[in-house]
């Protein structure tokens, strides 16, 4: 087996392995190769933050890495075990963790083997938009008002995220600066009025995040309400609200994750409507 670092020139490798990953677990193409390619955007430098896989001349396997975070691919026609067996130590080496399909069980299975051990899970909610659909009217507490996103509050919106709303003291949510949070999530893509900012007066108290992406799924990536604005069914009005934002701007599936053990969060989703679709397990790298 081959390796190397990937290069912008591996795109049309990296747009079939993800076609054939998709298909093989979710039944079809989810990605286009405009995502692809700003995935691979995100693990800059490209020579020390990618890694391929190669049995001959056929792509089998693709590690990414950037920031906190980190992307795994493996062609579900290959035997996992000898794939990971290549891309598992220079994980290792940083950040120390992965995440993998947890339907695919080959893959579970050979990164079990390889010493790793499970840390936790993560859920990918999703729902169909069609007639059977209803999504309730959000309820805003007293003196909030939900506004479209504006280029000139972005600071204060990181600062709600992160400092406000505690988001990185939820187990599993990274800490990003301001331009790391800002590359993955402001982006040409983050149409303003899909976005939901809450104001209570002059301050920002909660945000719901995210875009629509290329297959029709309407995202909400992050959540977040200020702390001392908690209890007061915030958060739920805007999660309803941004859904359904996606559907007027003609979303066909709506989508979140959440971590598994985050159970409030998780009962909020599913009172909405989204249901579990799949799951992610997590792993750690032995102790060196």
């Amino acid at each position: 087996m081959d390796l190397r670092p990937a290069t912008t020139d591996d795109l049309p490798l990296l747009v079939d392995l993800q076609r054939r990953f998709d298909v093989a677990w979710f039944g079809a193409s989810e990605h286009s190769p405009d995502e692809v390619a700003e995935f691979l955007g995100y693990a800059e430098p490209l020579p020390q933050g990618s890694l391929l896989a190669f049995e001959g001349e056929r792509l089998v396997g693709v590690a990414l890495r950037f920031g906190t975070d980190t992307v795994l691919t493996i062609d579900p026609e290959a035997d996992a075990a000898p794939v990971l067996a290549q891309l598992l130590p220079w994980f290792a080496d940083a950040p120390g963790r992965t995440e993998v399909l947890s339907r695919d069980g080959a893959a579970v299975t050979a990164i079990e083997t390889a010493g790793w051990t499970y840390d936790k899970s993560t859920f990918d909610l999703l729902v169909d938009v069609d007639a059977e659909l209803k999504l309730a009217e959000p309820a805003w507490p007293d003196g909030v008002v939900a506004r479209d996103f504006d280029p000139a509050d972005v600071e204060a919106i990181h600062r709600l995220i992160y400092v406000d709303a505690g988001w990185a003291e939820v187990p599993g949510h990274p800490e990003r600066g301001f331009e790391e949070w800002q590359r993955i999530f402001i982006t040409s893509h983050t149409r303003p009025e899909l976005q939901v900012i809450a104001w209570r007066g002059e301050r920002i108290v909660g945000v719901a995040m995210g875009r629509i992406w290329d297959d029709g799924t309407g995202w909400i990536s992050q959540l977040a309400t200020a702390k001392n604005e908690r209890g007061r069914g915030l958060g739920r009005a805007m999660l309803l609200e941004g859904l359904r934002r996606r559907v007027a701007a003609g979303a066909t599936s709506l989508g979140l994750s959440v971590q598994a053990s985050n159970e409030t969060a998780l009962k909020l989703y599913l009172d909405a409507g989204l249901g579990i679709d799949r799951e992610f397990r997590t792993f750690l790298a032995p102790a060196s």
